[in-house]
């Protein structure tokens, strides 16, 4: 495969092709083995959106035959064909096994380039000079009329969380797309202003604590106080709360106990010790339900 948009990536020159290309576009990654049948038969496909997309992404090849410490260890590819898609120098998505060309199209488009992207940046300018509802109203229009851009609902979404609009945001959220309901940024944001709410109900903490002691499975205020532990940064007390709530009520509007850990977890690094105890032991009251 050789045009001026694809490239072979070693350990040495990984950073620069993949993290600095991402912070100008797309970037895909293919990690591939020469002794796998579905990376080879993912070839022509990978060839065709490159010429089709005409430098709209950039192709990144990493044979894991001659690299696969690195690819194991470092880039933590346990399985090939394996496609990682990065963007801002995070990986925005990822694809496992050679699935159909529709398939990755569809994946890949919703990371490229658009031409409403600059009347995005337009109603982003307008927020920043103090326009909140005009930016919102504006993005709500463009996301008319371009309804297959993701970045825009993401976009209000991040407007409403930053004005506190937390149920404005809610029910936003809810009449969308699956793709957006289950954004990981967009989680996160919803995670956090349940956070916020809840802790906003607490008036006292020695109350809120009383009452916990006289109803000891009610579930609002252990909430409540999940909450200010969390935003005090009393993440481990917090995390032994919603392990209480999980063995009381796991699906607790709409699974809020483990949607909550899944946030707090991520502040350990989700690769660490602790985060590998707490959801160890997420799964263990999980499986008893």
């Amino acid at each position: 495969m050789s045009n001026n948009f694809t490239f072979d990536a070693t350990p040495e020159n990984f950073n620069e092709l993949v993290l600095g290309n991402s912070s100008r576009g797309p970037v895909m990654v293919n990690y591939w083995s020469s002794n796998a049948g579905p990376c080879i038969k993912l070839w022509p496909t990978l060839e065709a959106l490159v010429n089709e997309f005409s430098g709209r992404f950039l192709l990144v090849n990493v044979n894991t035959d001659k690299y696969k410490s690195f690819a194991q260890n470092e880039l933590g590819i346990v399985s090939v064909p394996t496609l990682q898609i990065f963007h801002q120098q995070q990986v925005v998505d990822v694809i496992h096994g050679a699935e159909s060309p529709d398939s990755i199209r569809s994946t890949l488009s919703k990371h490229l380039p658009r031409s409403s992207d600059s009347l995005l940046v337009e109603s982003i300018k307008m927020y920043n000079d103090n326009k909140p509802q005009q930016a919102i109203d504006e993005l709500k229009k463009l996301q008319k009329s371009d309804p297959e851009n993701p970045r825009i609902a993401t976009s209000i979404i991040k407007l409403m969380f930053r004005e506190s609009r937390f149920d404005d945001m809610e029910q936003y959220i809810n009449s969308q797309s699956a793709q957006v309901k289950n954004n990981e940024e967009v989680i996160g944001l919803l995670m956090h202003s349940k956070l916020q709410t809840a802790a906003a109900q607490v008036k006292d903490i020695n109350e809120l604590n009383n009452q916990i002691a006289a109803d000891s499975e009610n579930m609002d205020l252990i909430y409540q106080l999940v909450a200010m532990d969390a935003l005090n940064d009393h993440i481990n007390d917090a995390l032994d709360q919603l392990l209480k709530m999980l063995k009381i009520d796991a699906g607790y509007k709409n699974n809020l106990p483990a949607k909550t850990m899944v946030l707090l977890l991520n502040t350990f690094g989700i690769d660490s010790a602790e985060a590998k105890s707490y959801r160890a032991r997420m799964i263990d009251v999980l499986s008893q339900q």
